[in-house]
């Protein structure tokens, strides 16, 4: 299965680096934060690599630092919801309340 790391966590790594004034470099063989202007490729690459992944509690981690960033859990609901009116199956709905921990009637 494919890995796309989201756009809005995206956009937060990116905010977050140029806010701190870092970048992330590749060097011998690993990924580390240095000072310097952020560039999109090298962030999209580190993502691709699982330098930048989302962990379990809902935090960004940059090479090993995790950033808690303000997620619009909102938005994000709501476009769960419409995708999932859109194109999931009565089953896929029962199995995702299953594993939500969700007790159906």
């Amino acid at each position: 299965m494919k890995f796309s790391f989201p756009n809005e966590a995206m956009k937060t790594v990116f905010s977050y680096l140029r806010r701190t004034r870092q970048t992330i470099t590749y060097s011998e063989g690993t990924y580390s934060l240095v000072s310097g202007i952020p560039n999109s490729n090298d962030i999209e690459q580190a993502s691709r690599d699982r330098a930048i992944s989302i962990v379990e509690n809902g935090s960004i981690e940059i090479c090993g630092i995790q950033i808690c960033p303000e997620w619009d859990t909102i938005r994000i609901r709501r476009r769960v919801e419409d995708h999932l009116r859109k194109s999931a199956s009565p089953e896929d709905i029962i199995r995702i309340a299953s594993y939500l921990g969700v007790k159906l009637k």
